[in-house]
């Protein structure tokens, strides 16, 4: 592992931390669906510059061993938040969260509100997703389809397949091929499919959620969606009226995965997270 283990529930948890200690918050990056750490290298070597940065991979992903607890918004958030501290690495946070990376860290600003100063949606899930998705049972079918993945994960038929291409192009080489080795095993899919499975446990904690008031929140959505384009951004949109102190931009040119492994679109993420640190700021 690149960076540091920590022990949680038993399990070792991998945690990349980068840039200066400084009073502000420090900002924490949930990678989404299918991914782990190294997808936020662009991310976060532009933030690192300036303020403190933790990259991490949840359980059962990278350099994370597989938890037995259910792969909920909640218990994810919970392990977080463990693992943070078993880092020494205290509040505040400002949570950026890509994809389904989105509905943790909103469970984490749910359940630990004094912790949290702020929250960034990368093109980020929402927990209704599924439920308005015009293909019935779409998440059954993807999670079927993990399951599948991971059986044929023993037999090497995912290495042959380079199932990461997609989330690491534009990547510097060590990490697409980190990204690419990842997803080549067996226990990834599978976790992936666990995720899947308790989307349903995630939506019904999230939409049970206190409101969060006038916590700064930036919302990033893409112009480029190959299928179901006009809901995606109508449900992006409705994320940034979780509060009253929220943005909203459309990120032209980028797609779900270019947005954080694109250097340049990358770029507009990193700046969008400081503006909630700056207004974090702001608020103490």
């Amino acid at each position: 592992a690149p960076g540091l283990v920590v022990i949680v529930e038993g399990h070792p948890m991998h945690l990349q931390v980068h840039g200066p200690d400084t009073s502000g918050p420090t900002v924490v990056l949930e990678a989404g669906m299918g991914s782990f750490s190294p997808n936020w290298y662009w991310v976060q070597s532009e933030m690192a510059r300036t303020i403190r940065t933790v990259a991490y991979d949840r359980a059962g992903l990278g350099w994370s061993r597989p938890s037995r607890r259910q792969r909920d918004a909640q218990t994810i958030a919970m392990e977080l938040r463990d693992a943070l501290r078993e880092a020494g690495i205290p509040p505040p946070y400002v949570l950026a969260g890509h994809s389904f990376g989105g509905l943790p860290i909103r469970a984490f600003a749910d359940l630990y509100p004094g912790m949290t100063a702020g929250l960034g949606l990368v093109d980020a899930s929402h927990p209704e997703q599924w439920v308005r998705w015009p293909r019935p049972r779409a998440d059954r079918i993807l999670e079927v389809s993990q399951r599948i993945a991971s059986w044929l994960g023993w037999f090497g038929v995912l290495r042959a397949l380079n199932l990461s291409r997609r989330i690491s192009a534009g990547l510097p080489a060590r990490q697409a091929t980190e990204l690419r080795a990842g997803a080549a095993l067996p226990g990834y899919a599978a976790t992936e499919a666990g995720q899947i499975r308790s989307w349903s446990v995630s939506r019904e904690q999230l939409n049970a959620a206190a409101p969060l008031g006038d916590l700064p929140l930036a919302v990033l959505a893409v112009s480029e969606q190959p299928v179901g384009g006009e809901l995606l951004t109508a449900l992006q949109r409705e994320l940034a009226e979780l509060t009253e102190n929220a943005s909203f931009e459309i990120v032209q040119g980028a797609s779900h995965e270019s947005l954080i492994s694109d250097r340049d679109h990358a770029g507009v993420v990193a700046r969008t997270i400081m503006t909630v640190v700056q207004a974090a700021g702001d608020q103490e």
